[in-house]
């Protein structure tokens, strides 16, 4: 797996000095304003920074392919023409073709980009950022423009495509689902790389609150000399055969979550848990 470190320091739009090495397909996890998409642009040498990869040299000198949040694909031109569009030679339309053949999307070259779905906007958007063969591949939200009938399947295929490729891959996302996709995790929060590490091991031992609460840790009150912290999905309500110790609380209010239900409890510490459909206990 090829590794690529990333140093930067931004001053403008935001403060913020990044210091996370890229494993394969790794995902930058962080809030909105937390100066994600900014790290892409500086990376892409859109904004002005200092760090590498990069060096200061403009965009066009720099082999990184970059798929923006809204796809950016051409209205006017077809799928094929948006492909070729980063090439050059006169062989430049029969390489977007074979290109497009490779990745499954041949039946879409002749569409008009306009007529795309959201998630036939983003496979063609990542073709398009692949063309070039880039030595980086930056992603700015991937998850934003796609429905839920076809989410997660078009981020299973763009995680496939890309690992297939051995492209080193970051992906700027607020999503903690596609944070635990990635090879590899980087918590961004306060201007810097708060965590980093495998997603098991990230979303196993988040170092701080602000951690936790990106991972989507919805329960997290302070203890002695720490905080805990806790998923509502990760809560079970105990039955009467239920072995071992069970902590006792007040089920404040419930309230149907799809399948399932909601439980807002006081334990003394307020807390949420999820059940899912047929896990009540007796």
């Amino acid at each position: 797996m090829k590794i690529c470190p990333v140093d930067y320091r931004l001053h403008a739009p935001i403060t913020l000095h990044a210091s996370f090495d890229i494993h394969g397909f790794t995902a930058l996890l962080g809030r909105s304003g937390a100066g994600k998409t900014s790290l892409l642009k500086a990376l892409a040498g859109l904004i002005p920074a200092a760090g590498t990869p990069g060096n200061g040299a403009p965009p066009e000198a720099r082999n990184i392919g970059y798929l923006p949040q809204n796809t950016a694909l051409f209205p006017h031109l077809t799928v094929l023409e948006n492909v070729a569009y980063p090439l050059r030679g006169r062989d430049r339309f029969t390489r977007a073709a074979a290109l497009l053949d490779t990745l499954g999307l041949a039946s879409l070259a002749t569409r008009p980009a306009p007529t795309l779905s959201g998630g036939e906007a983003q496979r063609v958007a990542l073709a398009r950022a692949l063309a070039r063969d880039p030595q980086l591949l930056l992603l700015d939200e991937p998850s934003a423009a796609l429905d839920a009938t076809t989410r997660q399947a078009t981020l299973d295929w763009l995680v496939a495509t890309i690992t297939a490729r051995a492209v080193p891959s970051l992906a700027a996302t607020h999503d903690p689902a596609i944070a635990q996709m990635a090879d590899w995790l980087v918590l961004l929060a306060e201007g810097r790389v708060i965590q980093q590490g495998t997603p098991r091991a990230v979303f196993a031992a988040p170092i701080s609150v602000a951690a936790a609460q990106l991972l989507g840790f919805e329960n997290i009150w302070p203890e002695a000399d720490h905080h805990a912290a806790i998923r509502a999905t990760d809560i079970a309500i105990a039955g009467s055969h239920t072995p071992g110790p069970v902590s006792t609380g007040t089920v404040l209010t419930t309230r149907e979550h799809g399948l399932g239900l909601r439980l807002e409890c006081a334990m003394p510490h307020r807390i949420t848990v999820y059940l899912p459909a047929g896990t009540i206990a007796d």
